[in-house]
């Protein structure tokens, strides 16, 4: 989640950053793989791209309020469906990226490296 200008990171309610790239990571590892002949685009290195960080993190913060809240169908029409429509875009933030490796015959789900000491959202 970017903070934005004089903001102090120990004031902002909300997760940890470690809490949500375990989120991102879990929550990745569920969904079925996007590949370049769908033409939809995914890149593991997701917490280099800000756009896509910044999406991510508000799936995230509407993704607790729905598990809190029981409204969990509402959450993937209303809020991932129309992300994901971007996220995974040719046009999206993950266009110009590699394709991810995937092991013939196993179930294809998205891969999400872990950012690199120092990383910050």
């Amino acid at each position: 989640m970017s903070q934005s200008a004089g903001q102090n990171p120990e004031t902002v309610d909300g997760p940890t950053q470690e809490e949500f790239v375990a989120w991102v990571q879990e929550f990745l590892s569920g969904l079925e793989s996007v590949d370049r002949a769908s033409n939809r685009h995914w890149c593991p290195q997701w917490w280099a791209h800000t756009e896509a960080v910044d999406r991510l993190a508000a799936l995230h913060t509407q993704w607790l309020v729905a598990t809190e809240e029981n409204s969990m169908s509402s959450w993937w029409v209303d809020h991932f469906d129309r992300h994901a429509t971007v996220l995974f875009s040719p046009h999206g933030p993950f266009g110009e990226c590699g394709t991810h490796h995937v092991d013939k015959g196993a179930r294809r789900t998205l891969a999400a490296e872990q950012p690199p000491a120092g990383w910050s959202w």
